[in-house]
């Protein structure tokens, strides 16, 4: 996170006319001291400012330009987004925002302190900054006594600290569970459900067991979803915990109520059939429908719910298309238990997170071809399994390769398969459609209950088929999208083998 330092005046004013309010020569060794060995970052009109107009000698200096120019001793960043993207980068050294007024404003959700020079005088002014003693997300973490300056002057010295607040929307497992390790962080976490989450809501009111799960979870702030607004106040970091069917209404409902800033990790799995023989990841969807200042990644990997919740050992990976996106998550959520890779490799990592739902549904296929054979309760054929699962990654490593993911992501998705394949609904329906039943018969039987693993299987059997795939090449993935159309075909044993 960046750090600003700044002297204000009576209301936050910070300037008039270009120039500073008043020098006060003990600030000014303060400010040198503080700064000097690491970086700076400042607008065009703050360079100019400077001495001699040039960059501060001794540092780092980053100067924020629409156009292309050439600073000697400075690097030029276009835009708000590539500001952030090389701060973040600076892994050794801290960064410092040192103005003026507008690149403040529009660095402080990227902040985590704040050195201000309080100034207690008023000054007439045109330029000001945001009054943190007015944001519920910043407190006092220092305070100095007060100072006079040789023309007695009055200031002091307050270092504030941010809050570290996460809103996760929507009450899932998933979701729930993932608010454990950010307690146990001391991050003040908020829980707001979806408007079909009321009763979860209701029954975490009661004693914070959630009856999904069947776990208890750690002391959270819990809202319906009519107190979103208030639960959003402060949070630049946001927890997207919708199902695949709330995806849509996640971006049409909740992102435009974002501020520029915000982070958000997405929990939820799938893909989108673009109709077109392609795929889009939902941070990407997310991204094309929030434009800028709002910042998307991920989280998929080996991890269930209700272990998350018991605090057992796992390891997943975070994505996104900025990677420092992807390291402040792990910062937030890393613990002893819960440890985080980070890849900027989302198309790969959410492609290969989705389908492990599809192949989970047809390596469970083997358990109910054991029943079929030897009967309900018979111990389970692991050989199928395992030549299922076999099969499940390779079609997951071509399906890669086609869609422009990185080879590392198999890992994640082989992982995340290896976890699914032991439980839950998906494990149900495939072993009903391994026994012989039709899909309209398994869905009967599991109370018309819609999975997710039907919905990615849906949508990946259909852009092959509308790209004109080779069904030799996916012939697992072909043999449970036409099972979801109604076959009861036999698995395709011979088309596993050339």
């Amino acid at each position: 996170m960046l750090k600003m330092i700044v002297a204000v005046a009576d209301g936050w004013a910070i300037g008039y006319k270009g120039d500073l309010l008043a020098r006060i020569s003990t600030d000014l060794k303060r400010f040198k001291e503080l700064t000097t060995g690491n970086a700076v970052i400042m607008g065009y009109n703050t360079l100019l400012s400077l001495p001699g107009g040039k960059p501060l000698k001794n540092r780092d200096n980053i100067v924020l330009y629409p156009d292309d120019i050439v600073i000697e001793g400075a690097r030029v960043v276009h835009s708000l987004e590539e500001a952030v993207s090389v701060c973040y980068d600076i892994k050794d050294k801290d960064v410092f925002v040192i103005g003026g007024g507008s690149v403040y404003n529009q660095l402080l959700p990227y902040c985590d302190t704040a050195y201000i020079t309080k100034i207690d005088r008023h000054y007439e002014a045109d330029t000001f900054i945001y009054d943190l003693d007015k944001r519920g997300d910043w407190y006092i973490d220092d305070e100095s006594e007060q100072f006079f300056d040789t023309d007695g002057t009055p200031y002091r010295y307050v270092t504030y600290k941010r809050k570290r607040i996460m809103t996760y929307i929507g009450a899932g497992m998933m979701s729930s569970a993932l608010t454990v390790p950010a307690t146990d962080n001391g991050v003040e976490v908020r829980l707001v459900g979806t408007p079909l989450d009321d009763d979860l809501i209701d029954g975490l009111a009661d004693d914070l067991y959630h009856k999904n799960m069947k776990r208890h979870i750690q002391p959270v702030k819990l809202y319906k979803y009519s107190g979103l607004e208030s639960a959003l106040e402060g949070a630049y970091d946001v927890v997207c915990g919708v199902s695949s069917f709330g995806v849509r209404w996640f971006a049409e409902e909740v992102i435009p109520r974002l501020r520029p800033g915000t982070r958000v990790l997405s929990v939820t799995k799938g893909l989108l059939d673009n109709g077109d023989g392609t795929v889009t990841d939902y941070p990407s969807y997310f991204e094309s429908k929030a434009g800028k200042q709002i910042f998307f990644a991920a989280v998929g990997g080996a991890c269930t719910s209700y272990e998350l919740a018991d605090r057992n050992n796992c390891v997943v990976s975070v994505c996104s298309h900025e990677k420092w996106v992807a390291e402040h998550f792990k910062a937030l959520l890393q613990t002893d238990y819960y440890r985080v890779d980070t890849t900027d490799d989302v198309t790969g990592t959410e492609i290969a997170v989705a389908l492990k739902n599809a192949y989970a549904l047809a390596v469970s296929l083997a358990i109910g071809m054991a029943h079929k054979r030897d009967g309900e309760g018979c111990p389970e054929h692991y050989n199928t399994e395992a030549a299922l699962f076999a099969q499940s990654l390779r079609e997951m490593n071509a399906l890669l390769r086609l869609f422009g993911g990185g080879e590392e992501s198999l890992y994640v998705g082989a992982g995340d398969l290896f976890v699914t394949i032991f439980g839950g609904r998906t494990r149900r329906l495939g072993t009903l459609l391994g026994e012989g039943h039709t899909f309209d018969e398994a869905i009967g039987m599991l109370s018309g209950v819609t999975l997710e693993s039907v919905v990615i299987t849906k949508r990946m059997y259909s852009v092959l088929k509308t790209r004109g795939a080779d069904p030799l090449e996916f012939p697992l993935m072909f043999h449970i999208g036409a099972l979801l159309e109604g076959a009861v075909d036999p698995v395709p044993w011979d088309k596993f083998t050339r």
